[in-house]
């Protein structure tokens, strides 16, 4: 190589780098170096075209044991192996979001959630767990575990781990906050209506979608009304806002509708006072809620069940008679 490389060389000196670099006196030549080169020296525009060679540099000390500390307290604190570790960590690269982790994973430590409740929050939402910031954790946890609702909605909504429930509650926060409420309000809102943890990411967002475009209320009422994320859309919402909409297209309004008139109205109050007066909004409404509770009048009881209450009749004979009449005399 040395040899074909010599009258190169003579040609083409302003080239080549400092001779001394290529020095074999202390090691033999790299063979790389020798062949990028001869790639400059055939072709100049080649040597541009390449793209850069990535040379493999070790991490820094303080990374590399930011890392390891990292494993380490994954290992602890959620009891997974190495492998796994390194495939989450690779969502959150840079030395700053690492810092935040440890702190996020021994704030997580501490809390002393029940064996298994970690493992399982980082399996079903990795991303949603680990992007918390230090401090979201317990302030999470404290508002589910304060939550003001029925029995059974708190226990649905802790059905599956208090951390798990933490997790899906920040991310309707975070969806609420892109809409333009306030994490304050937002942490407000889902403390004052749990349902809407129990509903989807996507269910709750088609909600939002409908108040502000469909209905054309602010995001903000939200907050004065939050029982909005806690009722059936279709079931509840849709064929009120179809029999209003109706209603306002015939003139049949006098007074504009606001949010509670929506949500915090009984079926049969909106049914009395919006739909019974229009006949032709019965069919909008979804069905008159009058015939409905007439046949649940007369279906009360099984059918025949009156059968029961009649006195039973015996038949009465000639003699019967006589007797009668003979026992009454006396009393005469």
């Amino acid at each position: 190589m040395a040899l074909a490389l010599r009258p190169l060389r003579r040609r083409n000196l302003h080239l080549l780098p400092h001779p001394t670099r290529l020095s074999t006196s202390a090691s033999p030549p790299d063979h790389r170096e020798l062949l990028r080169i001869e790639r400059i020296l055939h072709g100049p525009t080649a040597a541009a075209a390449e793209p850069p060679q990535t040379q493999e540099h070790p991490l820094p000390a303080a990374a590399a044991a930011a890392t390891s500390s990292l494993h380490h307290i994954l290992n602890r604190t959620a009891g997974i192996t190495a492998a796994e570790s390194a495939s989450l960590l690779r969502r959150f690269p840079g030395a700053h979001t690492h810092h935040r982790l440890g702190r996020l994973l021994d704030e997580l430590r501490g809390l002393r959630l029940p064996g298994g409740e970690i493992r399982s929050a980082l399996e079903s939402d990795p991303d949603g767990l680990l992007a918390m910031d230090p401090g979201e954790p317990t302030r999470l946890l404290e508002l589910l575990h304060d939550l003001r609702c029925r029995k059974a909605v708190k226990d649905q909504v802790l059905a599956h781990g208090a951390l798990r429930a933490a997790v899906a509650a920040r991310r309707r926060v975070e969806l609420l906050h892109a809409r333009g409420l306030t994490r304050r309000d937002a942490l407000s809102v889902l403390a004052r209506e749990p349902r809407a943890i129990l509903y989807g990411l996507e269910d709750v967002e088609r909600k939002v979608e409908f108040l502000v475009n469909t209905m054309g209320f602010e995001i903000g009422w939200l907050v004065q009304y939050p029982e909005f994320l806690g009722v059936n859309l279709d079931n509840w919402i849709v064929p009120r806002h179809n029999v209003v909409e109706h209603l306002r297209s015939v003139g049949g309004l006098g007074d504009p509708i606001e949010m509670k008139h929506y949500v915090r109205l009984s079926r049969r109050k909106f049914y009395n006072m919006f739909v019974k007066p229009y006949p032709e909004c019965e069919r909008i409404f979804g069905g008159p809620v009058r015939e409905s509770e007439e046949k649940m009048m007369r279906r009360r009881h099984p059918t025949g069940l009156w059968k029961l209450f009649t006195p039973t009749k015996h038949e009465r004979t000639q003699d019967d008679v006589t007797n009668m009449k003979l026992f009454v005399e006396p009393l005469r």
